[in-house]
């Protein structure tokens, strides 16, 4: 007998077929997006295809946050459309199912749960059903186990398991919540500022990471360390004012006198 409580946790999954036949896995095109008359996004086109790192850069309130906003569903913007490969309509879908459908958003500040140990973490960010019975009575099974063991190796601590979260570096954290959204089989991973508060060690091993994430993932990186940046040397677009002000390579956006202006320059 189903009980009335966990009734209240079923949710519908959509289609994790996500059809990238074109190449292209994020099409954002004339988005706009107004808070109180003030467009946080104005008419944005970006285009992201599959298995890229990207790196999108900007001033403070150039719409970096509320790109991926409507990414995730956060907020729906007041025209334009968005799609998740040729077949995934971001606007009609709620955060959760967007989430399921495999976008995953890793915030600025780590998200993890301190009190529990890296493998829990990883455990309990692991895709499937997140209704209340079944993740209380579930057994880890062998695919389970190895799909953790996988993550923990790709992420670079494997050797730390069993240290409880709270324990680790910022660094140390911000890989952990990458692995999470691993763990969630994301196919898109959006990565706010993964630099911040890093020492030059862990800004390394991230560079690693990212660049190694992108041969099974797409990975959008939103950053304001310059040197992180160039040092991931993949594409770069420069949002201003809410639109797209230049895209190209590290070497082409720093020659550009529109970004210095804007940008670079400050």
């Amino acid at each position: 007998m189903v009980s009335k409580f966990s009734a209240l946790f079923e949710k519908p999954v959509p289609t994790r077929n996500i059809d990238v036949h074109k190449d292209i896995i994020l099409y954002l095109e004339d988005i706009t997006v107004s808070f109180d008359g003030f467009k946080a996004i104005d008419s944005l086109n970006l285009y992201i295809k599959k298995n890229e790192l990207r790196c999108i850069i900007g001033p403070n309130g150039a719409g970096k946050t509320t790109m991926m906003d409507v990414i995730t569903g956060k907020t729906k913007p007041d025209y334009g459309t968005a799609w998740f490969g040729q077949n995934f309509n971001l606007l009609l879908h709620s955060e959760y199912e967007i989430a399921r459908a495999g976008i995953g958003r890793k915030f600025q500040k780590p998200t993890v749960f301190e009190n529990l140990t890296i493998f829990e973490n990883l455990e309990l960010a692991m895709d499937g059903d997140k209704d209340v019975f079944p993740t209380l009575f579930a057994k880890i099974s062998p695919t389970e186990l190895e799909s953790i063991e996988i993550v923990l190796e790709k992420i670079g601590l494997t050797s730390k398991s069993n240290v409880f979260a709270g324990l680790l570096s910022h660094g140390q954290k911000q890989w952990l919540e990458i692995g999470m959204l691993l763990m969630q089989n994301a196919q898109l991973l959006l990565i706010d500022e993964p630099a911040a508060g890093m020492t030059h060690q862990e800004m390394d091993k991230t560079t690693e990471l990212l660049q190694v994430l992108k041969q099974e993932h797409t990975v959008v990186v939103v950053e304001h360390d310059m040197d992180f940046v160039r040092a991931l040397e993949s594409p770069v677009t420069v949002l201003h004012q809410g639109s797209v002000l230049a895209e190209g390579s590290m070497d082409k956006i720093q020659n550009d006198l529109k970004v210095v202006e804007v940008y670079l320059g400050e």
